[in-house]
């Protein structure tokens, strides 16, 4: 059996973080309702057909599946992103962390994520690397002890200034068009995509700052998971204010094709039985005593199935200059 790394999930998030996430989300929809409202969604945004089914829905938004590459996509997106990301309550989740919880999350995720790059880029010393949204800097508080050159964007303010006084790397708030061309060998996009109501201009920008032969390292929730199978929309991950496209094994490979990389690395690993189990309680029904029992193990299990509710794709843009 696959070896599953225990996680504590109190270091993770809020023991109450359905109740809590249910809360800004009705916030977010305010937001978007006071703000310029919502924009109909007619084609995929990933292959551009029409063809899908409806899974299911949440606050009224249907999400539906794409018949033809099985991105799941929301039927509405916020008219102006703003309105959601510019929003008090978008923040209420990106806390200062103290610094038990900061480095918690770095040693428990962020070092396997250097080590990934590690084995498929090699050496990082000189290697100049992107890290596009860093958030609170997790991953680059442990990417720059290997990585001489790291840079990074993120657009909250709060959370710049936060990830400077942690790593003492700048981060800047820009745009990816407002990048030099053809600069990094790395761009890392972690929890990013799946908030992109358009992924292949986002993209194609990630490509024109990517040289020759570099590298995409992402992580981004999986729609084919354990738990949203289970959970269906009582998941965290099903969020349509926000995670307004999300991706299948199958979909990223489509995506990766589209832009003419080589997907060299991908693995699940997810937090799936513990958001069974935290579903249970937030509907305050028993929790299942076997979950309970053999919760890592059957972690593993999932994640050996690749059905696990995160999913890491390393894409390779091999097309050489």
């Amino acid at each position: 059996m696959q070896t599953h790394q225990a996680v504590d999930p109190s270091k993770m998030r809020a023991a109450d973080f359905l109740k809590v996430q249910g809360e800004i989300e009705q916030s977010k929809l305010r937001a978007i309702l006071a703000g310029s409202g919502w924009k109909e969604i007619q084609t995929c945004p990933v292959c551009g057909t029409t063809e899908s089914r409806p899974e299911f829905e949440k606050h009224s938004v249907k999400y539906v599946c794409c018949l033809t590459c099985d991105t799941r996509y929301t039927s509405q997106v916020a008219a102006n992103l703003d309105d959601v990301y510019r929003s008090p309550c978008y923040l209420s989740y990106s806390k200062e962390d103290s610094d038990d919880h900061y480095n918690y999350r770095r040693e428990r995720s962020v070092r396997e994520r250097v080590g990934i790059l590690e084995r498929y880029c090699g050496d990082l010393t000189e290697k100049r690397l992107l890290d596009v949204g860093c958030g609170n800097g997790y991953f680059l508080s442990v990417a720059m002890e290997k990585c001489r050159h790291c840079f990074s964007t993120e657009f909250s303010e709060k959370l710049r200034e936060f990830t400077e006084s942690k790593t003492g790397i700048t981060v800047y708030n820009k745009r990816l068009e407002q990048l030099p061309e053809h600069d990094f060998d790395i761009v890392t996009l972690f929890d990013v995509i799946e908030h992109i109501p358009a992924p292949l201009p986002f993209m194609h920008a990630v490509d024109r700052i990517l040289r020759p032969g570099g590298s995409v390292l992402i992580f981004t929730p999986n729609f084919d998971s354990f738990s949203i199978r289970v959970m269906r929309e009582y998941s965290s991950i099903i969020d349509p204010t926000e995670h307004v496209v999300l991706y299948t094994l199958f979909s990223l490979h489509f995506l990766a094709g589209k832009l003419g990389y080589t997907v060299v690395y991908e693995e699940t690993q997810g937090l799936d039985v513990v958001n069974v189990l935290s579903m249970q309680q937030f509907k305050r029904e028993p929790q299942d005593n076997y979950l309970i029992e053999w919760i890592y193990e059957l972690q593993a299990m999932i994640n050996a199935s690749r059905c696990g509710d995160g999913h890491d794709p390393h894409f390779s843009n091999h097309l050489e200059g």
